[in-house]
């Protein structure tokens, strides 16, 4: 720890909290309200001065104005905005040296930003026209000045805020921006180009001038007076050593703040800058908000790192209810705010400042966690993440700026945010756990001190203790602190031996001995065990014995250190291995994308039988084996190197997913574009209509997607549609590894499983779909019921089992965790048709065989399915329900037809791609029954994992799903098989910690992984030669080609007032979906018939009659998937495609109206007689017969609802009871006359419109 930090024993009386919450500390907050009330001040006045800068100026002033400003902010920013968190971080323990260190700070800053801003004017004219207007001599001077004291105004705020004097901070800005504005509206008619940047710069002076003398003659001493006896100022090594992380991050995140502007400014007209600007300082006024309350974080963790932890829980806290309001209030009410400034803003700029509001979130977990950083001097971090942050920021405006315009920057400003606070969290956690992951208390050394080579002091037990205020907390870090660093290990030990759990420490000092102060002391013979222990003794009983005994240690402690660290040989033999595996990730990464990078579409049209394998280089093949190998050699190393499992995990899945997005010119599958129809005519009308397809009786999906688009601003999907199946690929990935924590296995067979189920995902639902959305949910839906809502404890019996522990939560976690699942549920309901079904059955059976403690849930999701199905499903299966459950209970005949059926006819190399399904299928589920075995045999009993794995297969029973029910089933299945066949590799749990150490249970020597390693190589390599086949191998007629898409663009420009396309089929009354891009426009304008595709390709009347009954404007079309299609499955001759263009080019019945090497469009040369029908969608949805028995029946299962998740609530929130066993008694003899009333109201209604 460095020698900066104030020790926590002499704190003042005055810094103790009174009572109250224990987060609710006086300095934290009052610094934070003072920011945020300065941020608040700052808005309104900056957001009057703007719209009086709207109204008073031309647009062409307001954005040369604008962009001057922002050319200031960046050069000043250099050293002021990189400075202030080196300020809030040393200026606490400054001492007698605060007015040297901010003087001499103040006077570096102003020399540096003149320097920066001479050189910004004498590359002027690279900055585009924005900037013209600073040429010459006294504007450029002007300009210098303006820099300089926007430096020391910025500056200024740090300073105040070090010196917890923040309540000053809002009266400089009020000052500053209230001048600023009372200039802009004096200045409008005297200076109409250059006003808006002049009265900026001149009410500058304003705020620095008396609040400077305040500084240096008022709080400075003030604060030397209060310190005195506990200071410690830094030296100049170790302010170097914070700066160099602390500029360098605080560089990059003034890149993201302020070059972004500069950016927009130089690609963009003034107008656009104008609109962009406000928006951006709209944004950032709420940014601010967050960065505030870091800000003063950062103080308070230097001055009081005890309470580092317990300050950042309570910061969230108070975020969260500040910004989530204020957020949601943004992208409501974004088109509103900005129509303040004019019409203009609000059509140009609304989706940027809703991409912008949901920054704002996400920074408030970014922001602490920098604060708890830099109140731990650990800066290098906080430089790599701020630079991979402007990395991202800055590389995806550029990309996405052109394409997107505006909104590009709102795009690329949430992505990286997104990964920036994914991180974060991660790290965050472990903080607000008390899991410090560097030494925050301790006694002073010297940055020369040998120590500093040591391995970091960990926090006494004490300490994870909240402090309260009372006689107990004079102890911490004071009589209780260790006397010499070289007795750390001896003290950490010694209270190991006495307490040996936190939580036995945390019985011990109960309620009573925290008042006097009193420790007591544990017998040291057979301390209690904590939940891991536990597992892990229970796990050692059924662990093969080792060869040969360890000797003896010396002591106890020295045996407790041989146990927690490998050797140091092991140590480096580890980190060659693992620097051995990143070469060969990164070998295997460049052989897979370098040559496929060189592919185009000549290469792709040379596609075979076996799709995208046909045409793969050799060494992407050796490039995909690589990284397996790289992946199944991490797993054989002694303990889990997380960075690279991680990273080659997430390779893989990226590698193998994204070949298509990379190489084909236009967005793959042709459904995916039908889609894209939906959610146009959705965003045009604003509702569904169920007449024109059964998938508008679920539009939950197409819905949330069409409002999305539209608040955000994008209007072309199309990249959507390139990158959703990678992104779900990889998303999907996260579920699965949080239900992993309610598995009772070792980090192997864990990583080892999400490993699997990346290489098993070759069903191809994960385009843009409701299916593949609601299958995320699904994932996410199972981990929370299996993670949070089992058993509290499962007593073992002959065999222990498969589940761990369940994870602890607070009823209102609890609660919220509930919620989350009823909404998850209720989100499938309405978007999609199976996936709920299979929630249903899976919680049924979790809950029938014990494994969920959520009784009632069942019920409750049941009848939400019912009523969903019953009434607002009405026109999918009213008229028609033979059709549509003819099917339920033929399993056999189900079966027969979604995987027989699906192999007959078609070309002998189409078979081979789904045989090579049928086996990949058939080889994941037989290894998931193999891990069954093994762990039986291992000890274990599993019946969460059998419950996902075959619980799917009831749908068999259902219906064939149009032939793919078997799909569906195997990827429902598909979870539960992953982990059950990484069970197979590694069945036993073993001792977590000798696992992770890389040594045994007693100690001695590496872990041995056994031969699972290679059995994953082997399990690895085998899946994904599959999956390339199984994956890739549809895509000769999967893939969509440019030549398609224009052939549909030309009729979406001619399907005034209607249009048909007729397109070939072999079958016309059951394959009715083309391999085309059909859909994507105008779907109540545009109908597609099938019609019988002739065998014989010279054979074409029927073709021509076919397109004279269609009517008037009618096309035939002829595309190259759709005939590819005909070929691999159907048997048609190899180019058929090409004779039958030649046969219709000759009919002198049929013009050719479009055509290119991809497609074809024919119509009649003489239209048949009659009017061209108009558009008929049909009522908008949902459309709902009510009968007296309906309206009864929908009231009654409203309420009925209602009361069951209520049930649900107080089952999980209420603790146990007399009263609440008998609140939940009664309300459901309360809740069945309502049950009855519903299956009643449906039955009616199935027997009366079916």
């Amino acid at each position: 720890m460095s020698d900066t930090t104030t020790r926590t024993e002499e704190r003042t009386a005055a810094e103790r909290p009174s009572g109250g919450r224990s987060g609710e500390r006086a300095p934290l907050f009052r610094n934070a309200y003072a920011l945020m009330l300065n941020t608040g001040i700052s808005a309104v006045l900056g957001l009057g001065f703007w719209l009086a800068a709207a109204r008073y100026y031309a647009e062409d002033a307001v954005g040369q104005g604008s962009a001057a400003i922002a050319a200031m902010k960046l050069l000043a920013g250099l050293t002021a905005v990189t400075l202030t968190g080196a300020l809030a971080r040393f200026i606490p323990v400054a001492g007698r040296t605060t007015g040297r260190l901010v003087f001499s700070t103040y006077a570096a800053s102003s020399v540096v930003v003149a320097l920066a801003a001479v050189a910004f004017l004498l590359t002027l004219d690279t900055w585009g026209p924005s900037y013209r207007f600073l040429h010459g001599p006294v504007h450029g001077l002007g300009f210098i000045v303006a820099v300089v004291g926007w430096s020391l105004l910025t500056l200024q705020d740090g300073v105040l805020t070090g010196l917890r004097s923040a309540v000053w901070v809002p009266v400089g800005n009020t000052v500053f921006s209230a001048a600023k504005l009372l200039l802009l509206i004096v200045l409008a008619a005297a200076i109409p180009t250059a006003g808006v940047f002049v009265s900026w710069v001149a009410s500058i002076a304003v705020s620095v001038v008396p609040l400077g003398w305040l500084v240096f003659r008022r709080l400075v001493p003030r604060h030397i007076h209060a310190t005195e006896g506990r200071a410690r100022p830094a030296g100049p090594r170790e302010m170097g050593r914070f700066l160099a992380g602390d500029y360098t991050g605080s560089l990059f995140s003034l890149a993201v703040v302020y070059a972004v502007p500069v950016i927009v400014a130089s690609q963009v007209s003034a107008a656009d800058n104008a609109y962009f600007y406000i928006t951006t300082t709209i944004g950032g006024t709420t940014n601010l908000l967050a960065v505030n309350m870091g800000s003063s974080l950062t103080v308070e963790g230097s001055h009081d790192p005890a309470r580092l932890a317990e300050n950042c829980r309570a910061a969230l806290r108070r975020m969260a209810r500040i910004m989530v309001p204020v957020c949601l209030f943004l992208f409501v009410f974004a088109p509103q705010i900005l129509e303040v400034f004019g019409d203009g803003y609000a059509d140009a700029a609304a989706p940027l400042l809703r991409w912008f509001a949901v920054g704002a979130a996400l920074r408030v977990v970014i922001e602490v966690y920098f604060a708890v950083l830099r109140a731990q001097s650990r800066t290098s971090g906080l430089a790599v993440l701020q630079g991979l942050l402007c990395v991202l920021v800055l590389g995806l405006t550029l990309l996405l700026l052109p394409r997107m315009g505006l909104t590009g920057a709102g795009v690329a400003e949430i992505s990286s945010l997104a990964v920036i606070a994914s991180i974060a969290a991660v790290r965050l956690r472990r903080v607000l756990k008390g899991q410090a992951e560097a030494p925050v208390t301790g006694p002073p050394v010297s940055s020369s001190s040998p120590s500093f080579s040591a391995p970091p002091a960990a926090p006494l037990p004490e300490q994870h203790t909240a402090p309260d205020g009372d006689l107990a907390d004079l102890a911490v870090d004071g009589d209780r602190r260790p006397k010499h660093r070289h007795g750390h290990h001896h003290e950490q030990h010694h209270h190991a031996e006495h307490y040996g759990t936190r939580w036995a420490l945390r019985a011990a000092l109960d309620t009573d001995t925290l008042a006097l102060g009193v420790r007591m002391r544990l017998p040291t013979a057979a301390p209690p065990l904590s939940g891991e222990a536990h597992e892990r003794r229970w796990a050692k009983r059924f662990e093969a014995p080792p060869a040969e005994a360890p000797p003896p240690a010396a002591d106890a402690s020295d045996a407790s250190v041989a146990a927690d660290r490998p050797g140091r040989a092991g140590t480096r033999a580890g980190r060659k291995g693992a620097a051995t595996l990143w070469a060969v990730a990164g070998a295997g990464l460049a052989l897979y994308w370098a040559p496929l990078l060189r592919l185009d579409d000549g290469d792709l049209d040379r596609m075979g039988g076996l799709g995208l394998v046909s045409v793969l280089p050799r060494a992407t093949l050796l490039g995909a084996a690589l990284l397996i190998v790289a992946f199944a050699g991490a797993l054989r190393l002694a303990r889990p190197r997380r960075a690279l499992l991680t990273a080659v995990l997430l390779a893989t899945v990226v590698s193998l997913h994204a070949v298509p997005a990379v190489l084909e010119a236009q967005p793959r599958f042709p459904t995916a574009w039908q889609h894209l129809g939906f959610l146009d005519y959705i965003g045009r009308t604003g509702h569904a209509v169920p007449d024109l397809d059964a998938r508008w009786s679920w539009p939950g999906f197409f819905a949330g997607a069409a409002f999305l688009a539209q608040a955000a601003g994008v209007h072309d999907l199309s990249e959507v549609l390139r990158w959703w199946p990678t992104l779900l690929q990889v998303l999907c990935l996260a579920p699965l590894m949080v239900l992993l924590r309610a598995l009772r296995a070792s980090w192997r067979a864990k990583w080892t499983a999400v490993w699997l189920f990346g290489l098993s995902g070759w069903v191809g639902q994960d385009y843009f779909s409701p299916q593949g959305f609601t299958y995320l949910l699904y994932l996410v839906f199972v981990a929370v019921l299996l993670v949070w809502f089992r058993e509290p404890r499962v007593l073992p019996g002959k065999r222990w089992p498969g589940e761990a522990e369940v994870a602890t939560a607070t009823p209102a976690q609890r609660t919220a965790l509930l919620g989350l699942l009823i909404a998850l549920f209720a989100a499938s309901v309405a978007a999609h048709q199976l996936t709920p079904f299979v929630m249903l059955g899976v919680v049924t059976a979790l809950v029938l065989l014990r494994r969920s403690n959520l009784y009632g849930l069942p019920l409750l999701c049941g009848v939400m399915v019912a009523v969903w199905v019953g009434f607002l499903a009405e026109p999918y299966w009213s008229g028609h329900w033979n059709e549509l459950f003819g099917g339920v209970g033929g399993v056999g005949g189900n079966v027969s037809s979604s995987v027989s059926g699906r192999i007959e006819g078609g070309s002998s190399v189409h078979k081979l791609v789904l045989y090579v399904r049928v086996a990949l299928a058939g080889g994941v589920l037989a290894l998931a029954c193999w891990g069954v075995l093994r762990r039986r045999a291992a000890g274990f009993a599993e019946r969460s994992l059998l419950v996902l794995t075959f619980v799917p297969f009831l749908g068999f029973g259902m219906q064939s799903y149009g032939g793919e029910m078997a799909l569906r089933v195997f990827m429902f299945a598909l979870p539960g098989a992953c982990v059950l066949g990484a069970l197979a590799v590694f069945p036993r749990v073993g001792a977590a910690r000798a696992e992770a150490n890389g040594a045994d249970a007693n100690g001695a020597g590496a872990a041995r992984p056994g031969l699972g390693p290679l059995a994953a190589l082997l399990a690895g390599l085998i899946l994904v030669s599959g999956f390339l086949v199984a994956r890739w191998g549809n895509e000769t007629f999967e893939r969509v080609r440019p030549g398609e898409v224009a052939a549909m663009e030309y009729v979406y420009a001619h399907d005034k007032p209607t249009v048909r396309v007729l397109w070939m089929s072999d079958d016309p009354v059951n394959n009715v979906t083309p391999a085309m891009p059909w859909g994507a426009r105008d779907m109540e304008r545009v109908l597609y018939e099938p019609t019988l595709a002739p065998r014989d390709p010279v054979l074409v009347d029927s073709l021509v009659t076919a397109v004279r009954e269609a009517g008037p404007h009618s096309y035939l079309m002829v595309g190259r998937g759709q005939s590819t299609y005909l070929t691999l499955d159907s048997g048609y001759a190899e180019h058929w495609q090409e004779r039958l263009r030649r046969s219709l080019d000759q009919r002198a019945e049929l013009r050719r109206v479009f055509a290119n090497r991809d497609a074809a469009l024919y119509e009649l040369k003489r239209q048949p007689r009659g009017a061209v029908p108009e558009p008929a969608p049909g009522p908008a949805g949902p459309v709902v017969t009510w009968t007296p028995w309906s309206v009864v029946g929908a009231l009654a299962a409203v309420a009925l609802m209602l009361l069951l998740a209520v049930r649900e609530v107080v089952r999980v929130a209420v603790r146990p009871s007399v009263r609440r066993l008998h609140g939940l008694q009664g309300s459901f003899w309360f809740a069945v006359p309502l049950l009855i009333v519903v299956v009643a109201a449906l039955v009616q209604r199935f027997v009366t419109m079916a």
